[in-house]
């Protein structure tokens, strides 16, 4: 008897390459899924932080009897809403003024250089998490400049009827109950890229130049002019004011003075009653100016 084990056969290369096509090809089949499911996922985290966002509104009017202003030499629309975001420590940190700083080890910081999650789109790659450049001039200042996704309409925070004066036109006349064109049809807050152009969009800065402000439709109530004050980039409002979806690359493609969405086919807003919708592409732009103003008497219609 044989004592010769049998032979074993193995891949030829052309099976071996048959193999390795497979599995590409159901690579390139699931990368797609996994790319939506993500994206799926970075568009609810957008949508959650501005129902938080608008919610925060409604508490602030209920202790103040207002809505928080576009900007005060305080602080920002984010900043007033901090307290009611689970942030009061961000809050506090700096007494209730966003230019005070506090000594911490080996430097200073300031509220506006935290990070603060919930004004962050996960979506948007235009700029890092961590923020932008250090916040100020003093050598032993610590932290970046904090990025803030969500813009405030400026106007329903702002006061588009003091002209083209910016500080004094940044505080609001509005509380909820005031606002004549009915809260589900008023945008409180909508997506804006981190970096856009020349500029960008931080949750604490302020009007001495709103075009790094976390803000939109800095314009007249009547949508005609868009205000310059302050600004190196004028707002921009009525009809040419719609947002911009994915206007990549940001640096040359988007127009810092208008909300900008990082999903494919449209953006998430929040509206005055607390709802969260997510706007198609495809929206008519009067019907978004209509949204944007909260006192016209015009009415948007279906969106």
């Amino acid at each position: 008897m044989s004592n010769r084990s049998p032979k074993v056969r193995g891949f030829t290369l052309i099976e071996l390459l048959v193999v390795i096509a497979i599995i590409a090809i159901l690579i390139g089949l699931l990368l797609p899924a996994v790319q939506k499911v993500r994206e799926a996922a970075a568009r609810m985290s957008c949508s959650n932080n501005l129902k938080q966002l608008a919610l925060a509104c409604h508490n602030y009017n209920d202790v103040n009897s207002k809505l928080p202003p576009a900007w005060t030499g305080n602080g920002s629309t984010a900043w007033f809403l901090m307290p009611f975001i689970e942030q009061d420590n961000v809050y506090k940190q700096c007494n209730g003024n966003v230019n005070n700083y506090y000594p911490v080890s080996g430097g200073s910081t300031y509220g506006s250089n935290t990070v603060v999650k919930t004004e962050l789109c996960p979506s948007d790659g235009s700029g890092p998490d961590n923020g932008l450049w250090a916040r100020g001039a003093l050598a032993n200042e610590v932290g970046n400049w904090a990025f803030g996704n969500y813009g405030a309409n400026f106007q329903v925070f702002g006061n588009p009827d003091a002209g083209d004066n910016a500080g004094a036109n940044m505080v609001t006349g509005f509380q909820i109950n005031t606002i004549s064109d009915g809260t589900s049809n008023t945008l409180f807050f909508a997506e804006k890229y981190r970096r856009c152009g020349n500029n960008g969009s931080l949750w604490g800065h302020g009007a001495w130049d709103t075009s790094w402000m976390a803000l939109f439709a800095y314009g007249n109530r009547t949508g005609t002019t868009g205000y310059a004050s302050n600004s190196s980039v004028p707002g921009v409002v009525g009809a040419a004011s719609k947002f911009q979806s994915r206007p990549d690359p940001y640096a040359t493609a988007c127009t810092p003075s208008r909300a900008a969405s990082p999903h494919s086919g449209g953006i998430n807003v929040a509206l005055g009653d607390g709802s969260v919708r997510f706007l198609s592409a495809s929206v008519d732009a009067n019907t978004w100016w209509y949204l944007c103003t909260a006192n016209a008497g015009d009415i948007p219609g279906n969106f």
